[in-house]
């Protein structure tokens, strides 16, 4: 089922509208389209008149500076906060670990060889020997003296 093209903009109604574009302050779009809907039986919206007068080749008109009822805002002033010079915390010494570590509780230099194959997963925890992940112990075990030798 197709419709007629009928459209809102008849010469009548295009004549009107540019008559109150040159209107003197400028009309806003809203109410041209409310004049235009009243004096010619249109449904135009305000975004309908944009749109044809985009078309038209219409420049963008600047929204008017003061609204209507609106109080001109007004800026308060700045109060500048005092900056307050932090002191860096010394690092909290770490507690002395005997036995086996959770994962959680691993740090960047603790050995990471594991106890167990069952949950609770517990690691060694002992320091690292330079870039390995184990202490001197179980590195000895993880590779033997031969592979170490490169």
């Amino acid at each position: 089922m197709s419709f007629p093209a009928v459209s809102p903009w008849t010469a009548a109604v295009v004549e009107a509208f540019h008559a109150l574009l040159l209107e003197r302050p400028v009309v806003p779009y809203e109410i041209i389209a409310a004049r235009l809907n009243a004096a010619h039986g249109t449904s135009l919206t305000k975004n309908a008149c944009i749109g044809f007068g985009r078309r038209q080749g219409v420049p963008k008109r600047q929204p008017p500076r003061n609204y209507a009822g609106r109080k001109p805002r007004t800026l308060k002033p700045r109060t500048r906060v005092p900056k307050v010079q932090l002191k860096p915390r010394p690092p909290k010494p770490k507690p002395k670990r005997i036995g086996k570590v959770s994962l959680l509780d691993l740090g960047p230099c603790d050995c990471r060889w594991p106890f167990g194959d069952r949950a609770p997963f517990l690691f060694c925890g002992d320091v690292t020997v330079d870039t390995s992940s184990y202490c001197l112990k179980h590195l000895h075990i993880a590779c033997p003296a031969t592979q170490r030798v490169a």
